[in-house]
């Protein structure tokens, strides 16, 4: 009787497991850009925080509804990496891609080198359903070893139109990411801001 309860046990543990939907995981690092800059900057970068709100710094891709202040959690597509470091990663990527310039650790940086810090904090990171990604962000530049240019603190927010699909809304959050990457890079250049289509500057200072 034991054993015929442990195998029944043992069948109803394989079952559950075979009808339990295999989750899908999603990353935020897209494609290299089709035209690199032709020279290295002569300065390198190192993005030291991201913080994002907590209703989305969760492994489930969280969607919204326009107009509603409900929230859903797809428990079967989830972020390949927390949140802040798929951000983080992207961001960082983009960013050395743009400028040229290498992404270190600061004390990993030569004390003649140029170093640019970089922090940023997500305010909206929304994913609406079949309508728009929305990435509303605040991030700071601070000059070190020399690096020539300002203190800053630059907003902006970014909507980028989006189709149905989960991959959709990740495109949708890639093309923001690297809209705001074109942003910083700008503005660690001295070069002025742009707003491109979906894109609201609130100012820097």
């Amino acid at each position: 009787m034991k054993r015929l309860l442990l195998i029944l046990a043992a069948s109803i543990t394989v079952t559950g497991c075979a009808s339990t939907p295999q989750s899908q995981y999603y990353t935020l690092s897209g494609a290299a850009l089709s035209n690199p800059p032709a020279a290295q900057a002569s300065f390198v970068i190192h993005l030291s925080t991201v913080k994002v709100p907590q209703q989305v710094d969760r492994p489930q891709i969280v969607l919204g509804r326009q107009g509603s202040t409900e929230v859903t959690l797809l428990n079967d597509s989830q972020w390949a990496a927390p949140l802040t470091s798929e951000i983080r990663d992207a961001l960082s990527h983009q960013l050395s891609q743009r400028l040229g310039a290498l992404e270190v650790e600061p004390r990993a940086a030569p004390k003649d080198l140029p170093l640019w810090m970089l922090s940023l904090t997500v305010n909206r990171f929304d994913s609406i359903y079949e309508r728009v990604a929305v990435l509303d962000v605040t991030w700071r530049q601070a000059p070190r070893n020399g690096a020539k240019g300002p203190n800053a603190i630059c907003s902006a927010t970014i909507e980028v139109p989006v189709g149905p699909g989960v991959e959709s809304l990740v495109a949708g959050h890639q093309q923001a990411l690297s809209e705001l990457a074109g942003l910083m890079a700008n503005k660690l250049r001295g070069q002025p801001l742009e707003a491109g289509e979906g894109v609201v500057l609130k100012g820097c200072v």
